[in-house]
């Protein structure tokens, strides 16, 4: 009889701190929701219009969430903004990194990056749009987000791939290359295939970076062709 009352008390403390467990775990899940609701509604608001357009109601009716919800998990509009940034920065960035794995040559890393971003702009609209509206100060050389580009470029200079430029100049038209790539080709009345102009645009970045015109045009098209086959996604 002890043993069975002994049983019946550890039976009934077990299943205690099952439940207390499971009470602590849900107010997480919740709140992980809700931040998860909030971001992909200001994602989606920030593709038409800058956070200085957006009021907090309209964010938080996006997301069909409490207002108070909102300072639960973001100090102001600006912290909002920038973590949506960056995460969408950092989602492009990965698509490219898996684009160039085992790629070494920087001509040829520059040209799959650019139609990398052609094809996220393509498959993540709303995404692409938050990227040009967004993260400011990217266009310095020594940004963090720039690092891997930053990289290409001097491996390019040190080896003579690049020629006739400086660092700066060479970020600023890697970065408007890809940028104007990226809206041109979500305008509604463009009819061109946008591995195409992801082609032409590469080759036309590689030519001002100073790679030979037959060399330029054949490492474009070979990263358009393996990026828009399928071999790479953005995540």
């Amino acid at each position: 009889m002890i043993y069975y009352l002994d049983y019946l008390v550890i039976f009934e403390l077990n299943r205690q701190m099952v439940r207390t467990t499971n009470d602590a775990r849900r107010p997480d899940r919740r709140r992980s929701r809700t931040r998860a609701a909030l971001l992909r509604a200001g994602r989606t608001l920030l593709a038409s219009r800058d956070i200085g357009g957006i009021s907090v109601d309209e964010i938080v009716a996006a997301a069909d969430v409490a207002k108070g919800s909102f300072y639960n998990h973001f100090d102001d509009k600006e912290v909002f903004a920038r973590e949506i940034g960056g995460a969408v920065r950092r989602q492009a960035e990965q698509a490219v990194a898996v684009a160039n794995t085992g790629v070494t040559d920087p001509p040829a890393r520059l040209a799959r990056g650019l139609c990398v971003f052609v094809r996220f702009a393509i498959e993540h609209r709303d995404s692409a749009k938050v990227l040009w509206r967004l993260n400011a100060g990217s266009t310095m050389a020594d940004a963090p987000i720039n690092r891997e580009l930053r990289h290409d470029l001097l491996a390019g200079m040190q080896n003579r791939r690049f020629h006739s430029i400086d660092l700066e100049a060479g970020l600023l038209l890697v970065m408007g290359a890809v940028v104007i790539s990226m809206r041109h080709v979500l305008e509604e009345r463009v009819t061109t295939q946008p591995s195409s102009i992801a082609a032409n645009m590469a080759a036309g970045m590689l030519r001002s970076l100073g790679v030979l015109r037959a060399e330029a045009h054949r490492l474009a098209a070979d990263a358009a062709k393996s990026v828009f086959r399928g071999e790479t996604t953005a995540p």
